[in-house]
C-alpha cells in the first residue's frame, strides 16, 4: 500500500521518468544458435509491438509482437530462421 501522506508519496514526474526507462520486459539468457554461448536476450515492447533477440556476438533479429507467444516460442523461430 501506498503511504498516505503526501510527503512520502514518489512524485509523479519520477513515475513518468522510472515508466520511459523501461524500454521492455528482458527475457534470458539463451543459448544462441551463431555463438553458441548462453548470451542471447529476447527484449519484448508491447507499447511499439515488437520483440528484439540480442546476442554479444552480433546476431539481432526482430519480430511481430504476438500476445499468445511466450519467450520461448520467439526464441524457437529464430532457430528456425538460423538455421
Amino acid at each position: 500500500m501506498a503511504p498516505r501522506k503526501s510527503h512520502n508519496r514518489v512524485p509523479e514526474w519520477r513515475v513518468h521518468q522510472f515508466r520511459q526507462r523501461n524500454k521492455g520486459i528482458v527475457y534470458g539468457p539463451y543459448d544462441c544458435p551463431k555463438c553458441k554461448h548462453k548470451k542471447l536476450r529476447i527484449r519484448i515492447d508491447k507499447n511499439i509491438q515488437t520483440v528484439v533477440a540480442q546476442c554479444e556476438c552480433g546476431l539481432e533479429h526482430s519480430f511481430k509482437y504476438i500476445s499468445s507467444y511466450e519467450p520461448v516460442d520467439y526464441f524457437c523461430n529464430l532457430v528456425d530462421e538460423f538455421y
